[in-house]
């Protein structure tokens, strides 16, 4: 019988004591317990756990005094290095989130979204990731933003061509329509073979596992944040996935700050139009009026809301929600929805 068991990433100390608490266990047990090689807290205490089990039942058929000592003593070795084990994994969760908090830091200073989205696929390598992917989501629409390859910028320029190129759609059959149905981080593996991802996508990276955790902004999914150990040659794990989660979050909030920013320049910018063009809502009060429904659209497009939030909010469909919006840029002469909102605003002011 074969124990495989597998260490947890980080302190040496800990694992060389597991090794010897399994070296010792197969000795006693009579049964080869493969030594630690990879990288799971959670095997090697299920690993302790069974041995504790396997050592008490062995415990009353021993009858040699020395070998009761060895057995007991194989005992206590346990409790003690389920013990360090234990305080290792805190030693760790502290250093991981601090690893979130310091890529999560490289985000300052960005100025608006497409900044904050381009910093953000490199800021991830603080947490250890060799690559890392940035998108924005909207319904089904899945679009890939920022790649980042540790340093190979022409590889990681060649897989967002891919990724684009194959234009996902989030329509249930990939894994990541589940991150975003659900809002919560997951772990793909397998991925050479795996029939829910994007086919191109993973050809071109070879990878083999990834994390993936959803971008949210204002209680909705906007985007999604990928990453793995491609050069380091291991899968992405719990840990990979936690990080990656507190990342996220980091992210969404300053993603909020960065829409701000982009609509307050937008706003400013339509302004600086209305003040010198005569062919404005203000200075048309007799163009077509917005009716109720596309007011109450436009009204949420001032606070900021996305079309899947005006939908939630309004009780209709997102396709109806572009419908207004179409409707409302058409009767306002504005090229986009910042600048509706600002000729809105300033035709209000001026009634």
């Amino acid at each position: 019988m074969v124990i495989d068991m597998r260490t947890p990433s980080g302190d040496v100390a800990v694992e060389a004591e597991l090794i010897a608490v399994a070296t010792e266990a197969s000795e006693i047990l009579g049964r080869r317990i493969q030594p630690p090689g990879a990288h799971s807290s959670d095997v090697a205490k299920r690993l302790l756990a069974q041995l504790w089990d396997e050592t008490v039942a062995a415990l009353p058929g021993v009858t040699d005094h020395v070998d009761i000592q060895r057995t007991t003593a194989l005992l206590a070795r346990i409790r003690a290095a389920e013990a360090d084990l234990a305080a290792a994994d805190a030693a760790s969760s502290a250093t991981h989130l601090r690893m979130a908090a310091q890529a999560i830091a490289r985000l300052h200073g960005a100025r608006g979204v497409d900044d904050l989205l381009s910093r953000a696929a490199e800021a991830m390598s603080a947490m250890g990731f060799d690559r890392a992917l940035v998108s924005t989501t909207e319904g089904q629409r899945w679009q890939l933003h920022t790649m980042f390859v540790v340093d190979d910028k022409p590889w990681a320029d060649a897989i967002l061509a891919a990724g684009r190129e194959s234009s996902p759609t989030l329509d249930g059959h990939l894994v990541e329509s589940d991150i975003v149905q659900r809002a919560r981080p997951g772990l793909v593996f397998d991925v050479q073979h795996n029939p829910r991802v994007v086919r191109p996508l993973v050809e071109m990276t070879h990878c083999s596992s990834y994390a993936v955790a959803p971008l949210t902004m204002n209680g909705a999914v906007v985007g999604l944040v990928h990453g793995d150990y491609y050069f380091q040659r291991r899968e992405a794990d719990a840990t990979a996935r936690a990080m990656l989660a507190v990342f996220a979050a980091g992210l969404g909030h300053a993603l909020a700050g960065a829409s701000l920013l982009d609509g307050v320049t937008a706003l400013r910018s339509g302004f600086d139009r209305l003040t010198g063009s005569a062919t404005t809502v203000a200075c048309h009060p007799e163009g077509p009026a917005l009716s109720a429904r596309e007011l109450d659209v436009v009204e949420l497009l001032a606070a900021g809301r996305a079309n899947r939030q005006i939908a939630r909010d309004l009780a209709i469909s997102e396709a109806t929600v572009k419908t207004h919006i179409t409707h409302i840029l058409r009767k306002l002469g504005a090229a986009n929805r910042a600048e509706a909102v600002a000729y809105w605003l300033r035709g209000s002011a001026a009634r």
